[in-house]
């Protein structure tokens, strides 16, 4: 399971996170934001879920986050807030900030609602730059692939993801083919080679780190799905780009990468 860090100081708000998320990510909690970055460089964190208003001074809070973005920036960063305390001044200097989602005590905080947003969060960097390149694939296409970066952390299988899109798995092997895309599970693979690409854009992450965020066996198997696929092991992948490198590589194999599906 991908690896969350929070410093949630209200019981009730990291109750409801890990009542959302406790199927798919793990939560490591930290108690000040010293502890945080700690965390940050000793364990392989996909994500951060914190209150801006766990430290009297919200600034303390900006100041650790801008720290994360600057070591890790991969590691998505998602505010859970209430507000008040939270001014909207406040608000509006976290949006400036270039935050990945927010959630809204009493607001989002709905259980589907906070893993939707967290999902998206993980994976905007990679999923901007790969919706951006997707032309004109019609939606079951486009989502059977975003879906596999946004689930990367799950063992998906080619009928769990069927599935979660609402067709059959026949249905959805049908679309990709027509389409010129890989087959599910080989969809599935590529997935989970540009949500690691991505964590590797961190130059403080292992490639073994990064195998056990995102459910590999091993980093030999990681390493072994970056040369069968992409024809480079992760730290040439790091070098080459990250996430936008994998990506460019995905594309280029695609049949019709910019083709309408009937």
């Amino acid at each position: 399971m991908a690896l969350v860090g929070t410093v949630l100081p209200s019981p009730l708000r990291f109750n409801r996170l890990r009542s959302a998320l406790r199927e798919r990510y793990t939560l490591v909690p930290c108690s000040t934001w010293r502890a945080l970055l700690t965390l940050c460089g000793e364990e392989p964190l996909s994500m951060v879920v914190v209150d801006l208003c766990a430290t009297p001074d919200v600034h303390d809070g900006f100041d650790a986050l801008r720290e994360i973005q600057r070591r890790y920036h991969s590691v998505a960063i998602v505010l859970y807030v209430a507000m008040p305390p939270l001014q909207p001044g406040d608000l509006f200097e976290a949006g400036r900030f270039g935050l990945d989602g927010l959630i809204v005590a009493e607001i989002d905080d709905e259980q589907r609602r906070i893993l939707e947003i967290v999902e998206q969060a993980e994976a905007r960097g990679a999923l901007t730059l790969l919706n951006r390149s997707l032309g004109q694939v019609k939606p079951t296409v486009r989502d059977a692939t975003l879906l596999a970066v946004t689930r990367a952390h799950q063992r998906l299988s080619a009928d769990g993801l069927a599935k979660i899109i609402g067709v059959r798995r026949k249905t959805l092997s049908e679309r990709l083919t027509a389409a010129g895309f890989p087959p599910t599970q080989r969809l599935i693979a590529w997935g989970r080679l540009i949500a690691a690409a991505r964590m590797l854009e961190d130059s403080e992450r292992s490639a073994d780190s990064i195998a056990r965020a995102l459910d590999y066996p091993s980093g030999s198997a990681f390493r072994n799905s970056c040369q069968r696929y992409v024809h480079a092991p992760p730290h040439q992948i790091r070098a080459r780009g990250g996430a936008a490198y994998v990506i460019d590589v995905f594309l280029r194999q695609l049949k019709r990468p910019s083709a309408s599906v009937p």
